[in-house]
């Protein structure tokens, strides 16, 4: 499949619920193209309200988080009328292929767990921070990806949301790591979070608690 916007030619390498990516050729340099898809079911005035604010937001996000010194791809252009931002390319595997490939990341999870530590600090929540929102182009240098869900807050409910999500990918995807991975992930985390971090896992297993007490209160049901 193929997409043709704004008079770039590129071939789609991902299609979600929300967005499609293209890799396309920008004035020369590979980049990604990333469309949000207008959705019928809502009324056409009000999707294309909610498609300019989304992708407004999400690059103001990634801003946020390049000057806090957190790696995020170069925003090249952004039409938020047509619900598009034309971003760098940063070729490689997710962090989720490479543990799944059992190469050596701990050090990479350390990295990551700095690096999400920056963004707590500033009030920068990830919103979907999962092994396969972080690219590795290089050994030591994670990328974060996909910040459609970000929100600037420093409220430790949603701080604990974003650490949960890293604990929860791990176990869902990488079972036999879990320990070690996310120990290294603690490690660099504390270097930026200091004290804060034991509060942060305490809600951590406040929002664990409160997940098995769903599933049990589901099982229960059925």
């Amino acid at each position: 499949m193929r997409s043709i916007y704004l008079g770039f030619e590129g071939k789609i390498i991902k299609k979600g619920a929300e967005a499609e990516l293209y890799l396309i050729d920008f004035l020369g340099i590979p980049a990604i193209l990333k469309k949000r898809i207008p959705k019928p079911y809502r009324a056409k005035e009000l999707d294309a309200h909610i498609r300019r604010m989304r992708t407004s937001h999400e690059v103001t996000m990634m801003f946020h988080a390049r000057v806090c010194g957190v790696p995020v791809p170069a925003i090249y252009d952004v039409d938020p009328d047509e619900g598009v931002i034309i971003m760098e390319y940063i070729p490689g595997p997710t962090l989720k292929e490479m543990t799944l490939k059992d190469y050596e990341v701990s050090s990479i999870f350390k990295l990551v767990g700095f690096y999400v530590g920056k963004m707590h600090l500033n009030n920068i929540v990830h919103g979907d921070l999962t092994t396969a929102n972080i690219i590795v182009p290089e050994p030591e240098k994670p990328f974060f990806v996909d910040f459609g869900l970000a929100e600037r807050t420093g409220e430790l409910e949603a701080i604990g949301t974003d650490v949960h999500l890293m604990l929860r990918a791990l176990e869902s995807t990488h079972y036999s790591k879990v320990k070690e991975l996310f120990n290294a992930f603690l490690r660099g985390y504390r270097e930026i979070m200091g004290g804060k971090v034991e509060n942060v896992l305490k809600k951590v297993q406040e929002i664990r608690r409160r997940g098995r007490y769903v599933e049990e209160r589901r099982a229960k049901i059925h």
